[in-house]
């Protein structure tokens, strides 16, 4: 469950909780309390019975016996009188728990409260002009438990939706509250991890908890470092790269002049150091041309067509897969597909992807390139006919200067920036680039690219 969720449904059921035993709390001492009229069962009973026995006062005590004999038995169960002898007038057993509160009741405590099975009882002592008297309770009410109950079944349902919607609504605020900083924290990292170091998290916080700020503020000052270092890194990458092409430069006129003297003693070491040579500039060449996340990407400002552009490439790197024997087969879209470019980036990146497939292809094999049209993208897949990749492998391969143990050694030509610069350039395309191993053939590298929207 995300962070959301635990604080808000923690919070809920703790606001819930905590009405709910204030409502036990509060009515659950009240209930106990044989004074509390308002609690009683049956007002209308307790005013007849006090009525009739003003009566047997007046008369005698078979006044109140005639009485209570025509009452039904649920009302006869609340009533119990004893005359002067101890005796029930309808000859019922008194409850034990009602014999001290009889007992109680004399001349000089006429009218006495108190529990009796935990109900609120009301006892009364009245006598005769005959000298005889008569000893009454009346148990006027349910037991705080019944009484508890009763107010659950009728009250407690209203009382707990409020309650539920309204601490709900509180703690839904509340929790949202506490989890969107972390929520644009989590949008911050992962924008970061793709590279937008750009990013920063302090205006969106704004306005929150110090300790928030503090730590947007962290973050903010990180990234910025990670910017700034990253953007010294890439200086210093292509200085160095521009500061080798003088000497290297100078070193190829050196070859020349060398192989001018036509010392045949010295051809093979000569020939070893053109190829030194020759990797060299390759890989100078293959620095300065890596594309760079940053503020100073240039717009698309170009528009090229797919189905042309493959077919163009193919058709130029047919005598490069020809000395290796192998061949191109292309399968273009009927769809004329238009995507923006800037220059010839995008040409260079699908140049280093069919060349990578050429090196990595056997003698005699073949390359497949796939062109789909798919909704507002286009999809082009190389798929060449080695023997593929690790599958471990299949994301580290984009890395500059990265390169497997089996295949991608310096005698095949490569050195790990082709698919590097390709994965980089379909990215500024806004385009996404993935590498897989087909079945029965060797790595097919698909790149998805959107098309230019056309109006007519």
């Amino acid at each position: 469950m995300s962070l959301f969720g635990r604080v808000f449904i923690g919070a809920w059921l703790t606001a819930v909780i905590m009405v709910l035993v204030a409502v036990y709390i509060t009515h659950f001492r009240e209930f106990g309390d044989p004074r509390q009229k308002d609690r009683w069962e049956g007002p209308e009973l307790f005013r007849e019975v006090t009525h009739n026995l003003r009566m047997a006062r007046r008369h005698d005590p078979d006044h109140f016996r005639h009485w209570l004999e025509d009452q039904p038995a649920k009302t006869q169960r609340r009533i119990f009188a004893v005359d002067r002898r101890g005796e029930e007038i309808l000859n019922r057993p008194v409850p034990p728990s009602m014999t001290p509160m009889l007992e109680s009741l004399s001349f000089r405590n006429r009218e006495s409260h108190a529990l009796v099975d935990k109900k609120p009882s009301i006892g009364f002592f009245v006598p005769q002009r005959d000298g005889e008297s008569l000893r009454v309770v009346f148990i006027a009410g349910k037991s705080k438990e019944e009484l508890l109950l009763r107010f659950i079944l009728r009250n407690f349902w209203p009382i707990l939706v409020l309650a539920t919607l309204a601490s709900g609504l509180a703690c839904y605020l509340l929790a949202r509250y506490l989890s969107k900083p972390l929520d644009n924290l989590r949008t911050a990292t992962r924008r970061v991890a793709a590279g937008d170091l750009s990013y920063r998290v302090s205006p969106i916080l704004r306005g929150h908890s110090r300790e928030l700020g503090e730590l947007a503020a962290d973050f903010d000052s990180m990234t910025a470092q990670l910017q700034e270092s990253m953007a010294e890194q890439r200086r210093l990458i292509k200085d160095v790269s521009h500061e080798l092409r003088s000497p290297l430069a100078r070193l190829q006129v050196a070859l020349g002049i060398a192989r001018q003297k036509n010392v045949q003693a010295l051809d093979p070491e000569l020939d070893k150091i053109g190829k030194a040579a020759d990797y060299l500039e390759d890989i100078i060449g293959d620095i300065l041309s890596l594309p760079v996340s940053g503020g100073d990407e240039r717009a698309l400002d170009d528009v090229v067509e797919i189905n042309s552009l493959l077919t163009a490439l193919t058709d130029d790197l047919k005598e490069e897969a020809a000395a290796k024997q192998a061949h191109f087969a292309v399968r273009t879209d009927d769809r004329e597909l238009l995507v923006a470019t800037r220059g010839s980036s995008l040409t260079a990146a699908l140049e280093n992807i069919l060349r990578n497939a050429i090196k990595y292809s056997p003698v005699g094999g073949h390359i497949d390139v796939v062109i789909r049209h798919q909704g507002e993208r286009c999809q082009i897949q190389v798929t060449d006919s080695g023997d593929g990749v690790p599958e471990a492998e299949l994301e580290a391969i984009f890395r500059p200067f990265y390169r497997t143990d089996e295949a991608r050694s310096r005698e095949s030509g490569g050195f790990g920036l082709g698919l590097a610069i390709a994965q980089r350039t379909v990215a500024q395309h806004n385009g996404s680039i993935q590498a897989f191993n087909a079945p029965n053939a060797g790595l097919a590298v698909c790149v998805t690219l959107p098309l230019l929207e056309t109006s007519f």
